[in-house]
């Protein structure tokens, strides 16, 4: 690829951002993020998950200028949240709390403020730059990488994303395993041969990304906001001082160079992400020291250092997750399976010149888009900050309901199938019990979205090669970093025992409960295999194989917390849910009822006027007019005016 054919691509990925509807597009992203980011409980992958179905027709550039718009704001809220309440708005935003909230508490909110978003900005144009620069060296992998290399990269991503994200990296590696194996639920894409659909029909496609996504992402989510938790009492003023942020932002350009440096590297590595690059940039700060107040005490570098960080790491993240197809954080995830259900494969190939077959003009589309993104976001909470703190004291028990329908709504679009609901809280209930034990979601996630590409790529490497693509010297340096990366946690992971875990509730875990559902999964797994036996060797070879992996990692993860518990026994466990959780997560299958007999428009409202009074305890005419507002969104805007076809129900028809 010449210069002049990437200076083209990039000028035409500018322009495509600036074209309307997409620039149009971008605001509601934005908008929407402002609000999301700000409002703590809910959190930005949850978001995009929620809002993918709804824009899956729409073009790529203008899809992803409202995902983009919605990625980039979170955090830049978030920390807004962190600043007025003390509660993050988003864990990338928990280390902004430590000087932010004192400071505001001082009456140097503004200040605060001011100082963060600036540092937000900066950090996310080097972030976006890191995207653009790297392009050139992802692009001489293009013609050197084959099916049997993505095959890896696609092992490599779960195994990363796996070892990186839970102090108990086998049980990172075992969820991953957990979702490649989900991911071999439907018809065999080689045979036909139908894998574990049990005779029903809508598995043949198997789970579906977003179904999958709403359930394991915005379930666990929705029922934490329904606690109150996900709320805050009040919100301080922003009141004076915002010129006086801008100029200590301005004073500090060294350290908001800096902090962005460390939030881009470590956006590069997958699994880490701005929940550990916001805390390296403050610790880093926080060694350099301070003149006027101490760190903890309101130091306005303890706001700048991860402002700029977890906003650096976005457009970092994205780098292995275009070049390679291994994501580098949650929303960098949700992202990929939006690529991938567009049809778009990730990957070296994806960074040509669209003459040669890439996307490239997409590709610095994202890269302005998070740019432009970022610019408005600024702009938006600097001039609305006040307004925007208003939607902290929105109750989270009022919003649940309305989110829980958005959540099956969201299920629904994607294929059109009511069975899909069924499927998201299945999904939700098993996000749920992953939260309880600290489980990572993220890999079970990728190993859905890249399953499905892995397989292929590994059955298009065998009739290609044969055996002999195993001895590629791409595929033994992947087989190298995979090997290493598995064999850390093997290293450390057996003696010690894990920290205490806590469920939504807060509650302790135990060895027992814990151990039960392990042994739950390496039942269900085994299962599997024997199952797979009696497939075609094509279509029952990969279901095996992630069987007896997963199991493996099951089996050492249980050791070692055994040998853990030998040194301190844990204390027995209370319920999963308690209280208002408990309700929530109850209500899910009247939604499901009364969805599946009188149909959304009807059974929806009906469903969140239950909720309302029943867990909510609103009055009557208050759940009343929410659930009548809740019609006329489903059947005005949904139905009508965007045309969304929805069932009239079983017990309608």
């Amino acid at each position: 690829m010449s210069l002049v054919s990437a200076l083209q691509a990039c000028a035409a990925g500018l322009g495509s951002v600036f074209a309307w509807p997409e620039l149009g597009f971008l605001f509601v992203g934005v908008l929407t993020g402002a609000m999301v980011g700000i409002l703590p409980g809910l959190g930005g992958a949850a978001t995009l998950a929620l809002v993918l179905p709804f824009s899956l027709d729409l073009p790529a550039t203008q899809m992803f200028a409202l995902l983009i718009g919605i990625a980039a704001v979170t955090s830049t809220t978030g920390d807004l949240t962190s600043i007025l309440v003390g509660i993050p708005g988003e864990s990338t935003s928990a280390a902004t709390v430590v000087d932010g909230h004192p400071m505001a508490v001082r009456g140097q909110a503004g200040r605060a403020i001011a100082a963060s978003l600036v540092s937000s900005l900066a950090g996310s144009i080097v972030g976006a730059l890191t995207l653009a620069l790297t392009i050139p060296v992802a692009l001489g992998l293009a013609r050197s990488v084959g099916s049997p290399e993505l095959f890896m990269l696609a092992l490599l991503g779960v195994s990363f994303i796996g070892a990186l994200s839970t102090s108990s990296r086998l049980k990172g590696l075992a969820t991953g395993g957990l979702g490649l194996m989900l991911a071999t639920i439907g018809l065999d894409r080689i045979g036909a041969t139908e894998r574990f659909t049990f005779g029903q029909l809508f598995l043949w496609d198997g789970l579906g990304v977003i179904p999958v996504a709403l359930g394991l992402l915005a379930i666990p989510e929705i029922v934490e906001m329904a606690t109150g938790r996900g709320t805050a009492p009040a919100a301080a003023a922003v009141g004076s001082g915002l010129s006086a942020g801008v100029a200590d932002a301005r004073r500090l350009w060294r350290l908001v160079l800096q902090s962005s440096v460390i939030g881009t590297i470590l956006g590069l590595i997958p699994g880490v992400g701005a929940g550990v690059s916001q805390w390296v940039a403050y610790g880093y700060a926080a060694r350099r020291g301070t003149a006027g107040t101490g760190f903890g005490e309101g130091a306005v570098e303890g706001v700048i250092a991860p402002s700029a960080a977890n906003n650096a790491t976005l457009g970092a993240s994205l780098v292995p997750a275009l070049a390679l197809g291994v994501p580098g954080g949650l929303m960098s995830t949700v992202l990929l399976g939006a690529l991938i259900m567009k049809g778009l494969v990730p990957g070296p190939g994806m960074l040509l010149p669209a003459a040669e077959g890439g996307q490239l003009t997409l590709v610095f589309a994202l890269v302005w888009l998070i740019v432009v993104a970022n610019l408005v976001a600024v702009a938006l909470t600097y001039l609305s900050s006040d307004w925007l703190t208003r939607i902290t004291l929105v109750p989270g028990a009022r919003l649940a309901p309305f989110l829980l329908l958005l959540t099956f709504i969201g299920a629904f679009t994607e294929r059109q199938a009511i069975t899909d609901l069924l499927i998201t809280a299945v999904m939700g209930a098993l996000g749920l019990v992953l939260v309880h034990f600290k489980w990572p979601r993220t890999p079970l996630l990728l190993g859905i979205v890249l399953g499905p590409l892995a397989e292929n790529r590994l059955f298009l490497s065998i009739d290609a090669y044969g055996g002999q693509w195993l001895t590629r010297p791409g595929v033994l340096a992947l087989a190298a970093l995979i090997a290493a990366g598995v064999a850390f946690p093997l290293r450390r992971a057996g003696p010690r025992l894990p920290p205490a875990r806590r469920d939504v509730g807060g509650r302790p875990t135990s060895f027992l409960s814990e151990a039960i559902f392990e042994l739950g999964l390496v039942v269900a797994l085994g299962a599997a295999f024997v199952t797979a036996i009696s497939y075609p060797q094509n279509a029952g070879f990969a279901p095996r194989l992630i069987a007896a992996a997963t199991i493996a990692l099951l089996v050492a993860a249980f050791v070692g917390d055994l040998r853990g518990r030998t040194r301190k026994k844990r204390p027995a466990a209370p319920p999963v849910l308690t209280g208002v959780s408990l309700m929530t997560v109850a209500w899910i299958p009247v939604y499901l009822l009364l969805i599946w007999g009188l149909g959304f428009v009807t059974g929806g409202p009906l469903a969140v006027f239950g909720y309302l009074v029943v867990v909510g305890r609103e009055r009557l005419p208050r759940a009343a007019a929410l659930a009548g507002g809740t019609w006329v969104f489903l059947y005005v805007v949904l139905s009508r005016l965007l045309e969304v076809v929805f069932p009239s129900g079983a017990l309608l028809t």
